[in-house]
């Protein structure tokens, strides 16, 4: 019966990890996009790709006794899970660090959407503008043909 807990305590554990990992790419991709580092914003976005693929999987492997440990490990009163279970304490830590962590990666990429949303616009503006300019700063035909054919410049 330790096993169980201890496994589901392993999970929760790596769990925790790839969740902080998440937190930290995210806020030094925000970082890169404050900066212009566009080779780093690729980079953290790549390690973003890679870090949700494992979450993926590791929510992929949760098995049915995993789950109903879980649940039956957290009842209503945490204090109570203490005593029931050796590890449960563990485990209810656990559980606290992953909806914090859970919490925190929803933030930053909320954060993250929103200057991406914003740098997104400030691209767009900068386009309309160079789009635009074109026929704004052409000299007129008359100056252009006068300067071609003045040798002096």
């Amino acid at each position: 019966m330790d096993q169980r807990p201890s496994s589901a305590n392993d999970f929760l554990e790596r769990q925790v990890t790839l969740m902080r990992e998440l937190a930290s790419s995210l806020e030094r991709a925000q970082a890169a996009v404050l900066n212009s580092d566009v080779v780093q914003v690729g980079a953290q976005t790549i390690l973003q790709q890679k870090l949700c693929a494992e979450l993926q999987q590791l929510a992929g492997k949760i098995s049915p006794e995993h789950s109903s440990l879980a649940r039956m490990v957290m009842p209503a009163h945490p204090s109570d899970a203490a005593t029931l279970y050796p590890s449960a304490q563990r485990q209810q830590s656990l559980l606290t660090e992953v909806r914090e962590a859970g919490n925190r990666v929803e933030g930053l990429n909320r954060d993250y959407a929103a200057l991406l949303r914003r740098a997104r616009r400030t691209v767009d503006i900068f386009c309309r503008v160079l789009a635009n300019s074109g026929v704004t700063y052409l000299p007129p035909r008359s100056q252009a043909r006068s300067a071609l054919q003045d040798p002096r410049g």
